[in-house]
């Protein structure tokens, strides 16, 4: 089976690879309020159309596919590029395209297509998981509650907040500046800037009728299971450019550095080490590409997929459950292999790997921060572990079916 990207994804990877990597300048020295959001960049990459790929092309984006997204996040990751691509413009094109309604896909999705709109996803709660119940309310439009760990909040046109109407599950538009909306701006793992953020009181607008029906709280957990499962996918595919980056940066390293008067490629438990590196990120290429894989034959970028009626035909119960288990599969197991590549890295540098004008620090951040993305790592594995996958390699592998699908 052949999980490789075609010609056509190889250019676009190729290309978005040149964009990032003439964009990656010098470290320089460490914010203390961490990395601004590249409006220059940003609008490079928009330009490229990336912030597009996940938008249809009625709504003046690429209405590309998963595979698109991998060519496009490895890329990224292989720059170490902290340009938000997935929370700011893919994860908000998913949700506004299954959930809005024809004046909300109008007026965001060809904003965040030509990079006009940066739209987070506001979902994390302190101290609850990110699966429970969502302690933030709607009461008469009104939006009351506190989300952490928003990304690039600082540079949002709007947010897509999950919060509770009259008990049902909704995702609410925010614009930003709105009344009673204050942000407390830190940094993140990868220095780029998060935001603890307080809504009080403040206007929003459901994605679609605003019925509040327990059909349209359905549509909507559906719509979020989606949204976020593409995007630890795509996560995935970020790491797998980080990890690359980090293999041939240490690779070089060990062949200049000397100790003793030789370089460290002849010191053989170094070498090992590195040839451990290596397996390790072919082993992270792999999932990720089994991943993307699956999503494409699961329909995982077909807008509207997310309303099904939950039977299991088509693009419904059976088609979510398997592109939601296949991310939490992949997303644990690569950030498990993330966070393993990123020490590695840094120990193989020595001390100068810890500097943040190393720029293999930077490339460690990155993987690290991958961890900790929509919920994080350990209850990803919590999820994953409770189910019967690890009991039984995934049947793709098994069976190929995959191929036989194609």
């Amino acid at each position: 089976m052949d999980l490789g990207l075609n010609d056509e994804q190889t250019m676009l990877a190729e290309t978005a690879k040149d964009v990032f990597g003439r964009a990656a300048g010098d470290p320089g020295h460490a914010p203390e309020d961490g990395l601004a959001l590249r409006t220059d960049v940003w609008a490079a990459v928009a330009r490229l159309g990336l912030t597009g790929l996940t938008v249809p092309e009625e709504y003046d984006g690429a209405g590309a596919g998963v595979a698109e997204v991998y060519a496009a996040m490895s890329a990224a990751g292989a720059a170490a590029a902290t340009e938000p691509l997935i929370h700011g413009a893919y994860v908000a094109s998913w949700l506004i395209g299954d959930l809005g309604d024809d004046g909300q896909r109008s007026t965001w999705l060809p904003r965040i297509a030509g990079g006009e709109a940066v739209v987070p996803l506001a979902h994390a709660e302190p101290g609850r998981s990110w699966m429970q119940d969502r302690t933030t309310t709607v009461t008469g439009g009104a939006l009351h509650g506190t989300k952490t760990a928003v990304p690039v909040a600082d540079a949002a046109s709007a947010f897509l907040v999950t919060a509770v109407e009259d008990g049902d599950l909704g995702v609410y538009l925010v614009e930003a500046g709105a009344d009673g909306l204050t942000l407390d701006v830190h940094r993140a793992a990868d220095w780029t800037r998060s935001a603890l953020v307080t809504f009080d009181g403040t206007p929003a607008v459901r994605l679609g009728d605003g019925s509040g029906s327990g059909d349209r709280a359905a549509a909507a957990l559906r719509a979020f299971r989606r949204a976020t499962a593409l995007g630890r996918i795509a996560e995935t595919a970020y790491a797998v450019g980080l990890a690359e980056t980090a293999l041939s940066m240490t690779a070089e390293y060990l062949t200049v550095r000397k100790q003793f008067r030789v370089t460290l490629n002849k010191f053989q438990v170094l070498v090992h080490r590195a040839a451990q590196m290596y397996s390790d990120v072919e082993l992270t290429r792999s999932m990720a590409l089994w991943a993307t894989a699956v999503a494409e034959t699961a329909g995982g970028l077909v807008v509207g997929t997310a309303s099904g009626d939950g039977s299991g035909d088509g693009d419904g119960g059976d088609s979510l459950d398997l592109l939601t288990s296949t991310a939490d599969e992949a997303f644990a197991f690569v950030a498990g292999q993330a966070r393993q590549i990123a020490e590695e890295a840094v120990q193989l540098h020595g001390g100068i790997g810890m500097t943040y004008e190393a720029r293999i620090s930077h490339v460690a951040a990155g993987l690290t921060a991958v961890t900790q993305a929509f919920g994080g790592v350990l209850e990803t594995r919590s999820r994953v572990l409770a189910s019967g996958s690890p009991e039984s390699a995934p049947s793709a592998l098994l069976h190929n079916e995959l191929a036989q699908e194609a």
